[in-house]
């Protein structure tokens, strides 16, 4: 929808003025801080972007010295009892077993109290390093990291804040209290009990007295990942977006960490005003608002329906402060540090989950609240005994892609989804296996999919080829086997859908004899890539029948899920799978710019703005293909509900008259496109195919409306008729 320059480009339009400042700079591969004027950067053809570095602040309201409770205890902390934390430990203890290896979760933050006896002993130390010896002893890139590293006094970097960097002692405060949250020693007779309590704290520290530069994080997340950290706790953030970190949270996610990020204290809806790194759309980022101990939201927390997860307590929360001490603070870093703990207790229940299916696992076992209705994804506050009972029962379950002596995860592919539920409805001779996605209740079968089967028995695997036909069956009246063991690249010569790198594979389990319904619900990771699949096989059939694939030279690439919606010229980006209409959309672009259609714009653009005649077009193109791709053309009012973007329904012949009065508006390249096509008379003297308007638009590249009127009359559309249409949709012209 939203159709994204390079990041160079925007720094160009916003960096003119601006010298000597601390830039971010990708150069043959690899980045580095530096000072100097932008513009001088971008004209070195090594440097592929360059961006302005970022300075961010801890997600905490109050000063770390207030309201020292005399007698600090377990009693105190509201915070885990209202998220049944103690319940979950007690549940945990009967599932770990001793001798495992801690969880070892990074904590990129002010530092922390090495010393607090609450503390020390969950403090992570990396065994192959020397102290004090001024060598890399492992060979990691950093000498001296010990316990974690003072990312603040990196040698060789500028604008060194300390030279010391093996210092990660707490100079704040914020560090060591989120610390305690999640790993404060249990059962030790003094202070507080963290959540989880086989964990590891890596102390990274990157803030000097609670403001850093984004730089330092960016380090520090790519060290955490080197160093097998498996949680990643960033109470922190600030407005401004950076490629730089979008990049360090993608190789966090491609290794399955888990990324939790507080949402900010600004009493903001990050849906309107984005928040980073909480914003950045991974499947492993968790982004945390604040609840108090009443179960509403606090006060001061960001929230945001499409942006924010969900919500855990951070309102006086008792926890470490530096010096021995305890103290209460609030904000959602708080709330940030609860759901890490959390999740380093699950994964010390199942080690072998993923960032992605924790994230999953927390969203789906929330308490749900009244006061977080609208304001977060789940409308829920985070359950420590619900996850962990649900992490429990799915270890107890064998997999669903895992039976015999064959284990699919060993084949050799970035991302597999599995379907969400199997249902065997009788007998049959051979095999007979439909695929459906339901949707809002109804059954979508699900056409074109490619199966090589493997079928296992006697010496070595035989291979079978099949596809599922228009009703989402497949069939086989000669199928002897018992058990099938399948996998389906969604990947045609046209198209595929991919996580960013290969493919995605389906994986699944076939049975002979009997007959089965494999079912993808509609918002489910499988759910998702199959609707994405769904929108691009109709595609192409709808544009086969009509106008022909010769122009469809190349492949499009769908990856889902990216930070965003857009089309960056060779792949389109998805947030989400199951929104039809930005999938549809996106592809418009891509299919428009195979034929050469129209002007693309860029930048960010409104539905409700004025803007530039090239983005209007553009979008409007695209917007116009998604609805001709699933609208009736008889309907008198298509609705184009969820149209771009998803938040306004819009009825395309009832344009808002004082939104815009010029032809620059996306909804009135819409309503005028659609007039030309559609079969409703409704005050067009005529309709044209949409075959005919996309041959006699081929290669042509209109930067205004006006220009493709003038286009079509040149071509031979009948001028009068035209002329009726923009009058319809532009009274005031």
């Amino acid at each position: 929808m939203f159709k994204r320059y390079s990041v160079s480009a925007f720094l160009l339009i916003f960096s003119l003025n601006a010298n000597a400042d601390r830039l971010l700079i990708k150069r043959n591969g690899a980045w580095k801080v530096e000072h100097g004027d932008t513009i001088s950067f971008l004209s070195d053809p090594s440097v592929e972007w360059v961006e302005k570095d970022i300075l961010y602040h801890v997600d905490s309201e109050k000063s770390v010295g207030s309201d020292l409770p005399n007698d600090p205890s377990v009693a105190n902390q509201w915070s885990l009892q209202k998220s049944e934390v103690f319940q979950a430990l007690t549940l945990a203890s009967t599932q770990v077993s001793q001798g495992k290896d801690p969880i070892v979760v990074a904590v990129i933050d002010t530092g922390v109290d090495l010393q607090h006896p609450d503390l020390k002993n969950n403090i992570f130390i990396n065994d192959k390093e020397i102290p004090n010896n001024g060598i890399d002893d492992d060979q990691n890139g950093l000498a001296d990291d010990v316990q974690g590293f003072n990312f603040a006094a990196r040698p060789g970097e500028l604008d060194h804040n300390d030279e010391n960097p093996s210092n990660v002692q707490d100079d704040f405060g914020h560090g060591t209290h989120v610390s305690g949250i999640m790993g404060a020693l249990q059962n030790n007779g003094i202070g507080i009990a963290g959540i989880s309590p086989r964990i590891k704290i890596l102390p990274l520290r990157w803030m000097i007295k609670g403001a850093g530069w984004g730089s330092d994080a960016i380090a520090a997340i790519h060290y955490a990942v080197k160093m097998g950290a498996r949680v990643i706790n960033a109470s922190w953030g600030g407005i401004g977006y950076s490629k730089a970190l979008e990049e360090a949270v993608r190789e966090a996610e491609a290794k399955g960490v888990l990324f939790v990020a507080s949402s900010g204290n600004n009493k903001g809806d990050n849906d309107t005003t984005p928040r980073h790194p909480a914003n950045l759309r991974f499947s492993n980022v968790i982004s945390v608002a604040n609840t108090n101990e009443k179960d509403e939201l606090a006060k001061t927390s960001n929230y945001g329906k499409t942006q924010v997860e969900l919500a855990a307590p951070g309102e006086n929360v008792l926890s470490t402060i530096p010096n021995n001490q305890y103290g209460k603070l609030s904000g959602t870093s708080m709330s940030a540090a609860h759901v890490s703990g959390v999740a380093a207790l699950l994964l010390t229940v199942n080690p072998k989950l993923t960032g992605q299916e924790i994230k999953k696992i927390l969203m789906q076992t929330v308490t749900p609240l009244p006061s977080l209705n609208g304001k977060t994804i789940t409308g829920g506050r985070i359950n420590a005994l619900e996850a962990l009972k649900k992490v429990i029962a799915q270890k107890s379950e064998k997999p669903f892609y895992e039976f015999g002596e064959v284990d699919l995860r060993q084949l050799e592919s970035s991302s597999y989804v599995r379907p969400d539920h199997v249902e065997e409805t009788g007998s049959v001779k051979g095999l007979s296996t439909q695929f459906v996605r339901m949707v809002k209740g109804q059954e979508i079968p699900v056409e074109g999919i490619s199966f090589k089967t493997q079928i296992h028995g006697g010496s070595s695997p035989s291979y079978q080829q099949f596809i599922t036909d228009e009703n989402g069956r497949i069939s086989d009246l000669n199928c002897q086997k018992n058990d099938f063991t399948t996998t389906a690249t969604m990947e045609s010569k046209l198209y595929s859908v991919t996580s960013g790198g290969q493919p995605y594979d389906l994986i699944l389990k076939l049975k002979c004899g009997v007959s089965q319904k494999i079912i993808f619900d509609e918002k489910s990771d499988a759910g998702e890539v199959i609707a994405i699949w769904q929108v691009a096989k109709k595609a192409e059939k709808k544009i086969k029948d009509q106008i022909g694939l010769d122009f469809w030279k190349d492949q499009i690439q769908f990856v889902w899920p990216s930070p965003g919606d857009y089309y960056d010229g060779s792949s389109v980006h998805l947030t989400f799978g199951h929104q039809w209409d930005v999938v549809s959309h996106e592809m418009g672009h891509a299919i428009y710019g195979r034929a050469g259609i129209g002007s693309f714009g860029g930048g960010e653009h409104y539905i409700d703005r004025c803007y530039g005649n090239e983005i209007a077009l553009s979008e409007g193109w695209a917007s116009f293909y998604a609805a001709w791709l699933n609208f009736d053309l008889n309907s008198n009012d298509p609705g184009f509900e969820y149209m771009v973007p998803r938040r306004a329904p819009i009825t395309v012949e009832n344009i808002p008259a004082d939104v815009c009065g010029l032809p620059t508006n996306e909804w009135r390249v819409i309503g005028f496109l659609w007039d030309l096509i559609d079969e409703h008379q409704d005050g067009e003297s005529f309709s044209k195919p949409f075959s005919t308007l996309w041959h006699d638009t081929k290669g042509m590249h209109a930067s205004s409306l006006s220009e493709l009127k003038s286009h079509l009359i040149g071509v031979g559309w009948d001028q009068k008729s035209l002329e009726s249409i923009w009058k319809l949709n532009f009274p005031a012209e």
